[in-house]
């Protein structure tokens, strides 16, 4: 899920008994009505099982795409024809991307 904090959440974060990824941590300037300015980080943050690399990278994707929106991109390849061929590729870009970002 896309999160956001005043402060940098920092990789891992520990909540309500639920171990969380927050991948993707970016910096950016907020104003404010009054015209005030304040650091904001926006991420996504996942849901994780353990600190392994194949629950992270699990984790990260389920947070962006529901479990159905990931079969129905995949049977939506129609055996080789892409049906839509746009958002299976912007799929496979960000699967391929959080896999080659993590170094643990």
């Amino acid at each position: 899920m896309k999160a956001n904090s005043d402060n940098n959440p920092g990789t891992f974060t520990e909540s309500r008994g639920k171990l969380y990824y927050n991948y993707d941590i970016k910096e950016s300037i907020k104003i404010e009505d009054d015209g005030s300015e304040r650091t904001v980080f926006d991420y996504i943050q996942a849901e994780i099982k353990s600190k392994e690399k194949g629950d992270i990278i699990r984790g990260i994707i389920a947070a962006v795409y529901s479990q159905d929106q990931e079969i129905a991109l995949i049977n939506n390849n129609n055996g080789g024809e892409l049906v839509h061929a746009e958002e299976y590729q912007a799929y496979m870009d960000f699967r391929a991307s959080v896999k080659a970002s993590l170094t643990i």
